[in-house]
């Protein structure tokens, strides 16, 4: 887990060393950049999350049914509800993404 966190931390502080250049812009375009730079950022962010997060919610869960056959059903019900709940977040930062590029 620590090697995935500093993964993420890694990329993320690339994506923002490189993307320095674009701030030496005219005005007018520096805006639309940053706009776009955010989005990314906010895209990047809650899509490693969340595929992380799945990945674990589906590792515990094929890990209890192995471990408690009986209790699939249960296992997979809850397993699914807690993947549409990262999905949803998900797809909350999909349409903040989208608004700070059209509205903001």
């Amino acid at each position: 887990m620590k090697k995935v966190l500093k993964t993420l931390f890694l990329t993320l502080f690339i994506l923002s060393v490189t993307a320095v250049p674009v701030f030496a812009e005219g005005a007018e375009s520096s805006v639309v950049s940053v706009k776009a730079i955010a989005a990314a950022i906010i895209m990047a962010v809650a899509a490693t999350a969340g595929a992380i997060a799945m990945a674990i919610a589906i590792a515990k869960a094929e890990d209890s049914t192995a471990r408690q056959p009986e209790a699939a059903g249960n296992i997979r019900t809850a397993m699914m509800m807690g993947l549409v709940f990262i999905e949803t977040a998900i797809i909350y930062a999909l349409i903040t993404a989208i608004i700070i590029i059209f509205v903001l």
